[in-house]
Order: C-alpha cells, then structure tokens, then sequence
C-alpha cells in the first residue's frame, strides 16, 4: 500500500510545524544574551520561525 505524493507534503508541513513549536519551547534566555533583551530582532526564534513559514510556503506553492 502507498501513500498519494500529496500525504508526503502534508507530513512535511507538520513536521515542520512541530519543528517551530520545538523552536518556542526553548527559553528566550538561552538564545539571546542578556545585554540584547529589549532587541528583538537577535531573537533567534523569529528568525526560525520566519524560516519554517517560508519553508511551508515553498511546499505549499509547488505542490
């Protein structure tokens, strides 16, 4: 038995979605020093975040 191509994309997608939920879970204090608090931009966790949405809107336009 085979899975249709388009349950690869969407197991992709949640993977990736449990990757950003992973990416939160982890305390503000161990990504950004404590001198950089009130930048948010050296939030690593954004920047993850926004590259997972990417990510997801890749899969999502070519497939």
């Amino acid at each position: 038995m085979e899975l249709p191509v388009v349950w690869a994309n969407y197991i992709s997608i949640a993977l990736f979605l449990a990757l950003g939920v992973g990416v939160w879970s982890i305390p503000k204090s161990a990504v950004v020093p404590a001198e950089y608090e009130n930048q948010s931009w050296r939030d690593l966790r954004l920047w993850a975040t926004g590259l997972i949405f990417f990510q997801i809107a890749l899969y999502a336009y070519f497939s």
